[in-house]
């Protein structure tokens, strides 16, 4: 899948096609940001940017933008297509720098040892997220 930041458009041209020849529902990737442009969707970056905010080199996911998104939804509800959002609540891969995070070692049988020290985990966001209070800039103790 070509990383032009337009799969939410071909999918919505499609719609009226796919639904001709019998398909009631169709998978959609990841949508949210990834690490890269041409990430698909697995190497999270951020979970709520669905191609809404410039962040990691555009505003448009590898997919598209939250607007081509929502309007895809919106013709896929109108022709009775169901759409099958795959989610990857649990992939926190991405980040823009490390910082250094506290560990404690576990032996192969499952058991704690002793021993605590900090390692650089990728787990830091340049991004500042304008609250109604304050700007907040999240960190690996917020996830």
């Amino acid at each position: 899948m070509p990383a032009d930041g337009k799969h939410w458009k071909r999918l919505l041209e499609a719609i009226p096609k796919l639904k001709a020849i019998g398909i009631d529902n169709i998978w959609l990737p990841p949508g949210c940001k990834a690490s890269s442009s041409n990430g698909n969707g697995y190497d999270v970056y951020d979970l709520y940017d669905l191609g809404e905010f410039n962040q990691k080199g555009s505003r448009a996911t590898k997919w598209g933008t939250k607007e081509e998104l929502m309007e895809l939804a919106k013709l896929a509800k109108e022709s009775g297509v169901g759409l099958y959002w795959d989610a990857v609540l649990n992939h926190k891969a991405a980040a823009d720098n490390t910082e250094k995070c506290k560990v404690v070692e576990v032996d192969p049988n499952g058991t704690l040892v002793d021993v605590h020290s900090t390692l650089p985990l990728w787990v830091g966001f340049n991004m500042d997220l304008q609250t109604d209070l304050e700007y907040f800039r999240p960190h690996q103790r917020d996830f």
